[in-house]
């Protein structure tokens, strides 16, 4: 199999070669400004930040001259690096109108480059694969110290938090390293359409919802500096992959998909839009809710990997082979399960005089069961 190019000589007109001539001119004056406000007005940011921004925007723009593979992947990097540093700049109540100014330049360089997008191919390619890799190092790292020492979970995220919390989100995150690692083994496109939708909703809304308590992070730890970057630059470089790919409607030529299936794949998608809204917009009454002790911000935190469940669910259940929709049945079951066996471990926890426990239990139970009865028997997931 041969990797798509991104960049594969595009034929550009003259617009096309005016914003390909302003990305690197915004991309330097931006890198310019935020690198000398850090340096020469505030503490610096971490060294190895302020090397990597420059040498970063120095590649992207010999990319972009050079029309090479890779530039606009690297834009959107240098992006989501300037923009870590204006949050930073912003929480340290610097300046905020030139903040604001800077970062509507970067939208403007995003805009652009969205712009720029070209088709990908059908095959996954090299920078699609380093993507999921990437993201799949993050979250099998917090899987590990959220799963098996969760009294260390803070050695992986910005925050602490009690040990159920901390194996609940581990459970969340293995089930994403799951999701990236069948997608770096994908071979096409329509293999991989839906999670990557998932993974910009996933990792944006995390990042979004971080914005609203700022004020809980510590940005004198490397842990909150890698935080925010990461959940700007997956989300934007996911959400670019599925623009640049928006006219590949195709479907592999196979069974379709049973209707019991589609439609667990609706119900599922429904329930867990709802629960995240929920868990998004009404933090205090689902802490009342919640089978067990739940902070608000960490209920925030909740409602988007939930989020992301419902709206990829939906897509799923869109699609018409089991090819498409394999990839979030066996990662939702992985999250399932592993939600069960915290849940067990610390089953103390749970308050079975009141509905919620019960609901937690038989609700995930069902879930798991459902999952396995459409992973193990084909008869189950596609027409006959």
């Amino acid at each position: 199999m041969t990797d798509s190019k991104p960049l594969a000589s595009p034929r550009l007109g003259p617009t096309d070669n005016l914003m390909t001539l302003l990305i690197p001119c915004m991309l330097i004056v931006s890198t310019v400004t935020i690198l000398g406000c850090c340096t020469f007005i505030v503490p610096p940011v971490p060294k190895i930040m302020s090397v990597a921004l420059v040498l970063i925007t120095i590649i992207a723009v010999a990319g972009l001259l050079l029309r090479k593979p890779g530039g606009l992947w690297l834009t959107l990097i240098i992006v989501s690096f300037a923009a870590t540093v204006d949050l930073f700049l912003w929480s340290m109540n610097f300046h905020r109108i030139l903040i604001a100014l800077i970062l509507a330049v970067l939208c403007a360089i995003s805009i652009l480059t969205f712009r720029l997008g070209p088709s990908l191919g059908r095959d996954v390619g090299l920078y699609e694969r380093t993507l999921f890799a990437l993201v799949l190092s993050f979250a099998g790292w917090v899987a590990y110290w959220g799963l098996f020492r969760p009294a260390e979970v803070a050695r992986a995220i910005p925050f602490g938090v009690a040990p159920l919390h901390a194996r609940f989100l581990g459970a969340m995150y293995l089930s994403g390293a799951v999701f990236m690692l069948l997608a770096m083994v994908a071979r096409q496109w329509h293999e991989i359409r839906v999670v990557t939708l998932l993974l910009s909703v996933w990792t944006g809304m995390l990042g979004i919802v971080s914005l609203f308590h700022l004020d809980a992070f510590d940005w004198s730890r490397d842990q909150t500096w890698f935080w925010f970057l990461a959940y700007i630059c997956y989300p934007l470089v996911a959400l670019w992959v599925t623009w640049c790919q928006r006219g590949d409607n195709n479907h592999p030529a196979s069974s379709g998909l049973a209707d019991l299936l589609r439609f667990y794949l609706y119900l599922q998608g429904v329930t867990a839009i709802v629960l995240s809204l929920l868990l998004l917009f009404a933090p205090h009454f689902m802490t009342t809710m919640w089978p067990w002790t739940i902070p608000v911000t960490v209920a925030n935190i909740y409602g988007a990997p939930f989020l992301s469940f419902g709206i990829g669910s939906l897509y799923a259940a869109r699609q018409r082979s089991w090819s498409e929709v394999r990839t979030i049945i066996f990662g939702t079951l992985v999250f399932a399960t592993g939600v069960l066996i915290a849940s067990r471990i610390h089953v103390q926890l749970f308050n079975f005089r009141t509905p919620s426990a019960w609901i937690w239990f038989g609700g995930f139970g069902s879930v798991c069961l459902a999952l396995l009865l459409f992973s193990s028997f084909p008869s189950f997931r596609t027409r006959t």
